[in-house]
């Protein structure tokens, strides 16, 4: 996985991850970074979901009878005597089961509310990606999908995870990347942004056989982004995203050109006498 990477021993100190620990990838490989660390497996991360699943697989795996919502809210029905209650939980279970099946939105040619988020930069448009989301377990996660319905496939997680005291990855970054390492047993890369790259922000990453994992530093959200990856996907976007789209909510070419006050009609605009410039005599 080759990425434009470079690294700074100032920066990772500034994250508050002890620098011995890490994956470098120092100034002279900086156009052929070191790949991420490879781990056992990430499996555990993806809750049952796997790579290629379609958004009805998905759905199907968050809403069945014993899918993911319901192992959610069975611990709580079993302790809640039947009633008003018990009733008042099942109706909300039911609520966010039809939230999360009718959250499924297309990337096509009209801008999204995504385009305001801090996964803007986890799609691009009228290259047949789509995404749902669901807050859940403490966490909002977004999935993504490449390919044209009926046929889109999963290829991508993103966990937003609040930073916190107590929280499930802390209150700072670096705590995050530590419990991340703890968890997969190996330290990771860590890629700073390039000046004028692609990369905006901070980021960890490891990888097993099949799956790139990666922790952005979005502590001015103060959130974390845990993002799991398809690595086939990942290799084949450049020819996945063919279609090179500007920004969807740039202005009109025609709309910004009479901003900035280049005008293609000579008629709509006549120039006015100054206001304040004396008037000559006889007229």
């Amino acid at each position: 996985m080759k990425r434009m990477v470079f690294v700074g021993a100032a920066a990772l100190v500034g994250l508050g991850v002890p620098v011995f620990s890490l994956a470098l990838v120092s100034p002279a490989s900086a156009t052929e970074p070191a790949d991420a660390p490879v781990v056992s497996s990430l499996a555990s991360m993806e809750d049952g979901l796997t790579w290629g699943m379609s958004h009805l697989d998905v759905v199907k795996a968050y809403n069945q009878v014993g899918g993911l919502f319901d192992r959610e809210y069975d611990p709580i029905l079993a302790k809640t005597q039947p009633g008003v209650q018990m009733d008042a939980i099942e109706a909300d279970r039911e609520n966010r089961k039809a939230a999360f099946a009718g959250s499924f939105i297309e990337f096509g040619t009209t801008p999204t509310g995504y385009d305001a988020t801090g996964v803007k930069d986890e799609f691009t448009y009228r290259n047949h990606e789509s995404v749902m989301s669901v807050d859940k377990g403490g966490k909002r996660r977004y999935l993504f999908f490449m390919g044209a319905p009926p046929s889109e496939r999963l290829w991508k997680i993103y966990d937003e995870i609040p930073l916190k005291a107590g929280g499930l990855y802390g209150a700072s970054y670096a705590e995050a990347v530590a419990k991340l390492q703890a968890s997969v047993g190996a330290p990771p890369r860590v890629l700073v942004p390039k000046p004028g790259g692609p990369m905006r922000l901070v980021s960890s990453d490891w990888q097993d056989p099949g799956t790139h994992l990666r922790a952005d530093d979005r502590s001015g959200d103060r959130v974390v982004g845990i993002v799991l990856e398809d690595k086939r996907t990942l290799v084949a976007l450049p020819q996945l995203r063919s279609v090179k789209v500007d920004d969807p909510l740039a202005l009109d070419p025609s709309i910004a050109a009479i901003t900035r006050g280049s005008l293609s009609d000579p008629n709509a605009f006549r120039a006015q006498p100054d206001a304040g410039a004396p008037k000559k005599k006889g007229h």
